[in-house]
């Protein structure tokens, strides 16, 4: 683990070297452009842009077999060792400053989706959430873009013996870049070692398989306007700073240094989050702030002050590291590479897209930089209203989880804890102690869950509505004896849709101290015997008797203190399927689960329990339905 922490440290500073002298070298092009009359101040930044942009789009399809079909570590250290080569051969040539930028480009967009594509693997080997690792590359990524600028910008009059200072400084960065990257490689990287010819077939597939999946192509799009708004904002910014009196490359990089300072400390604030499902709520919260920073920007028609750049950053960094993550995590395991080389097609066309667009309407039709922000802050505002609509569970459920900090204490464990299917259709059952429990459980298991609740609860005013169209939850009715009882297809309707399914077997809360666990209901034995080959993820939770929404000394809320910081504990244990001799045996079939659950009890060190007696055989089982 240790050994693997520090080839993800590796990666880390070689990418950053890598931004840094991208921006140094960008912003140096840019202004010899602008100095020289080559372009005019309010278009030559997206011309410089478009540049950057033009091979991730171009040669998407190589650069992403390459990715997929090559050792990773290989096509880092090689694109690393090209670029540097480049800045070295315009060195000696001195120039032409431009056509280096365009080279250089080409093996940047090979680099730049290579270090994503072996994150989830770098993650997997650290035993570190891929969402903190996104936090802290991107992190990096944004602090690195305002260091290269502003290295480049001071620099940009100065001239060392063999060269533009900008230009030697992102050559020797480069160097660094290549060195850092040389130790990375993961145990548990993906290559799916194809020839040429099937490899970028394979791409086009690939294409479609990212694409069908829904939470990966709205991470996809959402990354790509945010690198499209943040480029364009920046091409607004700086015809206005060099208006300004003074120092004009000072003021823009003060701006840009707040902003990068904001996005960093939003990227990590966004890593806190361990939970690879519930991270992407932070996305709309950063988008809304997004929308309302660029309008207000927009209206003031100047440079934005200090405070209002760093609020702006910080939600760019929420919107950033949740999108990235859950794109990563999403994509399927052997086609990392193509998934990586398709994300920066997608950025790098909507950077271009905007880039040039602005770039038209600012040379041809005279559109002033406030315009263009407006624009950006419209395009920002609608996806912050399709981003709410898109992630409304995730955010509800983030929103209740900053609640249940102060409520409990929850403590993951188990040996299942990290084997939990991420993919495809899974049963999670546990015990069942308090109202909280599809909350608590929830917090650990790394699916978004689908719970079937009791009526009793379902049913509460206000409640329903939450159950039914954002948790989307299965309705089981309080009754006894029922001879038909929808809600167990609805469940196997939630298997067959690749669904998480989470059930408490039996069927209403726990009543005794003695009985820590009520005999389990028919109701899983019919969905396991229609659907025998779901995994199945046993879990235990221990702390929730005697909580304020249990039924001890009471029904729940009566007789008991409100909790604060209770701790919770939640055993998870490793997925087992049933076995093929109690399919026919519905008895030994729930006798077998209750086992299960409760000899996880040993993990935390509490003392055996016999499972519950079950019914006679005919004899009608008695009690609620599950829940």
């Amino acid at each position: 683990m240790w050994n693997a922490r520090f080839r993800l440290a590796s990666l880390w500073a070689s990418q950053t070297a890598r931004v840094l002298a991208d921006n140094c070298l960008r912003i140096f092009v840019y202004l010899d452009l602008a100095r020289a009359g080559m372009a005019a101040a309010s278009s030559g930044w997206h011309l410089v842009t478009t540049l950057l942009m033009a091979p991730a789009i171009i040669l998407a399809p190589s650069n992403g077999a390459i990715c997929n079909a090559q050792p990773k570590p290989r096509v880092l250290i090689l694109s690393a060792a090209a670029i540097t080569a480049v800045l070295g051969v315009f060195l000696a040539m001195k120039g032409p400053w431009i056509a280096a930028w365009g080279i250089a480009a080409i093996f940047v967009a090979l680099y730049a989706p290579t270090r994503y594509a072996i994150l989830p693997a770098a993650a997997n080997d650290a035993k570190i959430p891929l969402s903190r690792v996104n936090g802290w590359i991107e992190m990096a990524v944004f602090v690195a873009v305002i260091g290269g600028l502003m290295l480049g910008g001071r620099l940009q009059d100065e001239f060392w013996s063999v060269g533009p200072a900008p230009v030697v400084l992102a050559a020797m960065l480069s160097a660094f870049a290549l060195l850092t990257v040389l130790p990375v490689r993961f145990a548990s990287d993906v290559r799916r070692a194809e020839p040429p010819r099937e490899a970028v077939a394979g791409f086009f597939r690939d294409v479609r398989r990212i694409w069908s999946d829904r939470e990966a192509r709205f991470s996809l799009i959402g990354l790509a306007l945010l690198r499209g708004m943040i480029t364009a904002m920046a091409g607004a910014f700086l015809p206005v700073a060099m208006q300004r009196e003074g120092d004009p490359v000072r003021e823009l990089l003060v701006v840009g240094a707040w902003i990068a300072g904001g996005a960093a400390l939003g990227s990590l604030l966004a890593g806190i989050q361990r939970h690879p499902r519930r991270v992407i709520g932070m996305a709309p919260i950063g988008a809304v702030g997004m929308a309302i920073g660029l309008l207000v920007a927009a209206l003031a028609s100047d440079l934005p002050s200090p405070t209002l750049c760093g609020i702006f950053g910080v939600m760019a960094g929420l919107v950033n590291v949740p999108l990235a993550a859950t794109y990563q995590a999403d994509v399927p395991a052997d086609a990392r590479g193509n998934a990586m080389a398709v994300r920066n097609f997608a950025d790098n066309v909507s950077i271009a897209v905007m880039s040039f667009a602005l770039f038209l309407l600012g040379r041809y039709a005279g559109l002033a930089p406030s315009a263009q922000l407006l624009i950006v802050a419209s395009v920002a505002g609608i996806f912050a209203v399709v981003s709410i609509i898109r992630l409304r569970r995730e955010l509800l459920e983030l929103l209740i989880e900053f609640l249940f900090h102060l409520l409990y204490r929850i403590r993951g464990v188990g040996p299942g804890l990290d084997r939990v299917p991420l993919k495809g259709p899974v049963m999670v059952l546990a015990n069942h102690a308090c109202w909280m429990d599809p909350l608590l459980l929830a917090k650990v298991v790394p699916r978004r869950v689908h719970p079937m609740m009791t009526a009793d609860f379902f049913d509460i005013p206000g409640m329903r509505w939450l159950m039914v169209h954002v948790i989307q939850a299965i309705r089981v009715p309080v009754a006894y004896f029922r001879r038909e009882a929808p809600e167990l297809k609805l469940a196997i309707d939630r298997l067959d849709k690749q669904d998480c399914l989470m059930i408490f077997p039996e069927g209403a809360l726990r009543r005794k101290d003695e009985a820590p666990l009520r005999r389990f209901g028919q109701g899983v034995a019919h969905i396991l015997r229609e659907r025998p080959t779901t995994p199945i993820v046993p879990c235990w939770i221990e702390g929730n008797w005697g909580s304020f929404f249990s039924y001890k000394n009471g029904p729940p809320t009566k007789n008991k203190r409100f909790d604060f910081r209770r701790r919770i504990e939640i055993v998870v244990g490793e997925p087992i399927q049933m076995k093929p001799e109690l399919l026919d045996d519905q008895r030994g079939m729930r006798l077998y689960l209750m086992q299960e659950c409760l000899k996880l009890r040993e993990v935390l060190g509490l003392s055996q329990v016999a499972a519950p007696a079950l019914e006679e055989p005919g004899e009608a089982e008695g009690g609620k339905q599950e829940s």
